[in-house]
């Protein structure tokens, strides 16, 4: 095997292990706010409200990487809630602000606890700088898809540059070893 396809390979391997644990992370996200009567999306325009503020609604589609059509279904069941509420721009009509309501702060605070007892523990799964690692490896992805966003690390410079050196002479090596699975304890 050349090493261009041993580069494709390890790639594509990658790829697929980020791809099954986003997704089984976020299955357990999910389940951790089901019982609030919530859905992960729905978790995260609430919580991007409670930071942001009143956000234009198709901002929050592009924040929250969501098509139009999919954040006016999330943003219709909040608001049937009474979890937050739609406005239009006074001056210009197609905008429409989308505002959390006291009652979408409310849940917000009663979820947000189990939210995070679920991230926890699929993180407890990892070291401190393995956890420091797969975030600075995050958002290089992050730079490099969405290149117009901000997204700062915790100055962590040197340790990005020593990473961005290891992984440059390992480029080359063989394939890694595969990751031993773990099956994590789903929340209750």
């Amino acid at each position: 095997m050349s090493k261009g396809e041993k580069k494709r390979r390890r790639a594509l391997d990658a790829y697929s292990t980020l791809q099954r644990a986003a997704s089984m992370a976020s299955a357990q996200v999910e389940q951790a706010v089901h019982p609030f009567g919530l859905s992960a999306s729905q978790f995260g325009v609430l919580e991007t409200l409670q930071s942001r503020g009143p956000v234009h609604q198709q901002e929050l589609a592009e924040a929250l990487g969501r098509s139009k059509a999919q954040m006016t279904a999330i943003i219709d069941a909040l608001e049937a809630r009474g979890w937050v509420r739609r406005e239009r721009h006074a001056t210009d009509r197609r905008f429409i602000s989308v505002y959390l309501t006291d009652d979408g702060r409310a849940v917000l605070v009663s979820t947000a606890p189990a939210r995070s007892d679920a991230i926890v523990a699929i993180m407890a799964e990892l070291s401190g700088d393995q956890r420091a690692r797969l975030a600075r490896l995050c958002r290089r992805l992050l730079r490099v898809l969405d290149p117009e966003q901000s997204i700062e690390p915790i100055d962590e410079s040197h340790a990005e540059a020593h990473d961005d050196a290891a992984d440059d002479a390992h480029d080359d090596d063989e394939l890694d070893d595969p990751a031993v699975e773990t099956t994590l304890p789903s929340p209750t």
